[in-house]
């Protein structure tokens, strides 16, 4: 569907082109009486109906003889070179740039109604509440190891208090209902692997339910632009925090050795600190 426009305007200008091209072939070969080559070109409907069969390659006469062997006994060879620039411009030039044309629109029309479909999954919450808590559940089930019985909203306690180890982690997103679940949030699937990392903010070794929905969030979708600035600008915030932090110490530093100097007797030998000792 979404190639049909240009499917459009290529049949237009290709009818242009042939009623051009029939103009001129009933002017140059259509006012001559000769024989196998008058009738074809003889009206204006006619020559575009010949030279649009001629520009698909089947360019004979009722009888099947190659219409423009009789063009080159009658005309000479200019008609025959004419001809040829003709089947060449057509074939190879505008066959090929509307082919090239109408797959581009096609697979560009493809690749936004499939961009429109997946930002309709991500922006449904029906589809997001039901696969996290699919997901939940089975967190449920893994570390009590037991089914899981009744709603996930009676037992908030018990679900907040989880904090599952990287290990039984992994071995919970192999399970098929919870991979399906995944693919059905648009988790990448070489991701699931890495989950158990991606997971765990602060490298400790366990994920609670928290940091597993609010990463699961953030996961969703095709990695964007905005996620890379984000990141650059966390890491310039830390950076300015840690300069400040820097600063702080070495004020405090130095106002510990004052101090030191002013409690200590005159002459008196002070052992150097650590921070002072290094290169």
């Amino acid at each position: 569907i979404g190639g049909m426009g240009t499917l459009l305007w290529s049949m237009v200008l290709y009818v242009i082109m042939i009623y051009m091209v029939g103009l001129l072939c009933r002017a140059l070969m259509g006012t001559r009486q000769l024989d196998n080559v008058y009738e074809m070109f003889s009206t204006v409907p006619r020559s575009m109906f010949t030279t649009f069969r001629c520009s698909f390659g089947d360019c004979t006469t009722s009888s099947g003889q190659p219409i423009f062997e009789f063009v080159h006994d009658g005309y000479g060879s200019f008609a025959s070179v004419l001809y040829c620039i003709f089947v060449f411009s057509v074939t190879i030039g505008i066959f090929n740039v509307v082919s090239a044309i109408f797959v581009e629109r096609t697979l560009e029309a493809a690749s936004d109604m499939h961009k429109a479909q997946k930002d309709q999954r991500l922006q449904d919450e029906t589809l997001w509440n039901t696969r996290i808590t699919t997901l939940i559940r089975h967190m449920v089930e893994a570390s009590e190891e037991s089914p899981f019985q009744g709603k996930l909203s009676e037992a908030v306690d018990t679900v907040h208090s989880i904090d599952m180890h990287t290990s039984l982690f992994d071995a919970l997103v192999k399970r098929p209902e919870v991979k399906q679940a995944l693919d059905d949030l648009d988790i990448n699937p070489d991701d699931h692997r890495y989950l158990s990392e991606l997971l765990d903010p602060d490298n400790g070794g366990s994920i609670t339910v928290v940091d597993f929905v609010n990463g699961l969030r953030r996961l969703r979708g095709d990695p964007r632009r905005s996620d890379i600035v984000h990141v650059n600008m966390m890491l310039r915030s830390m950076q300015l925090a840690v300069c400040e932090t820097q600063v702080s110490v070495f004020e405090i530093e130095s106002q510990i050795h004052k101090l030191r100097d002013a409690l200590l007797p005159a002459g008196q030998a002070v052992a150097p600190t650590s921070l002072e000792s290094e290169p």
